[in-house]
């Protein structure tokens, strides 16, 4: 469609210019539409204005800076369009709820916004709960079903059918009890699903099982991972897709990294009791990264 073409063709064109100004007028040129109709198109579809977009996206890109730590805070500050070091770390700090100073010593979660792209359905400009890791290589144990060429039509179908207690019920195989069950915390804490070379696997960590008997071990190798997380209270057969198009759809392609190893991991974070679970499960999706 070349409607879509155009829109796209503006917001390469803004993506190229984020460290100058992008130039309205020639975004709406490039889009065949009037600056006014294109301002109001953008705020209309993206639920916020050029010039919010422009700012996310460059403290998004900002962030990525910050993790070189060669680079000068002042620098990226000029670099991003801000003038002074001062202006740059209240904005970083409004967005990403941290100084960049402070990301810099103790790390932590960052908000950033892949870039965004008009499809039929509209891809990226969506706040992400990011953060960089270090991951220290670690040992879980569960149960694993292959993924290829098992005639699941999606990743859900089979995660479902490992999760479910009317299906196949790994975690009361691996845990003592049952969810829901009173006194009962034998569920609590972190589970892992894990995508790997064509199998998905269900684990937890050595003293979170209540039995090795039977099940398989999966090394987490160590390395440098992208991790995102959502917000409390969702359910994963809902969250889980979401976040693995955000990921692999809008932040990935446009990250400067790549995919490292064919590996996934979900970070589960449950509770036995059903009020607790509803009220603060939330999960998190880790990408071992490498730069490209």
């Amino acid at each position: 469609m070349d409607v879509l073409k155009q829109l796209n063709a503006a917001v390469l064109y803004i993506e190229d210019n984020l460290c100058a100004e992008p130039d309205v007028d020639a975004a709406a040129r490039l889009a065949c539409v009037t600056t006014d109709t294109f301002l109001r198109f953008f705020s209309y579809m993206t639920g916020m204005t050029l010039a919010e977009y422009v700012r996310r996206r460059r403290l998004s890109r900002a962030a990525e800076d910050a993790c070189d730590r060669e680079m000068r805070v002042i620098d990226i500050a000029v670099k991003y369009g801000y003038d002074s070091a001062d202006a740059f770390s209240r904005a970083f700090k409004k967005q990403h709820g941290m100084t960049p100073a402070a990301y810099r010593k103790y790390g932590g979660r960052l908000k950033i916004y892949p870039p965004l792209s008009f499809h039929i359905n509209i891809k990226g400009a969506k706040e992400m709960d990011f953060q960089m890791i270090e991951l220290t290589q670690r040992k879980v144990y569960g149960l694993v079903k292959p993924y290829a060429g098992q005639g699941y039509q999606t990743r859900e179908a089979l995660r479902h059918t490992m999760w479910s207690d009317e299906c196949e019920d790994v975690p009361g195989q691996l845990c003592d009890g049952r969810w829901n069950q009173k006194d009962n915390t034998a569920y609590d804490g972190i589970w892992y699903g894990i995508w790997q070379n064509g199998n998905y696997m269900i684990a937890r960590e050595k003293d979170k099982v209540k039995s090795l008997d039977g099940l398989s071990a999966c090394i987490l190798p160590a390395g440098r991972y992208a991790t995102f997380k959502t917000t409390c209270g969702g359910v994963a057969w809902e969250e889980f897709p979401k976040l693995f198009s955000l990921i692999f759809d809008s932040w990935l392609p446009n990250s400067g990294y790549r995919q490292s190893e064919d590996l996934a991991i979900e970070v589960l974070h449950l509770w036995t009791d059903h009020d607790l679970r509803q009220k603060k499960r939330y999960y998190e999706v880790w990408i071992p990264i490498e730069k490209i």
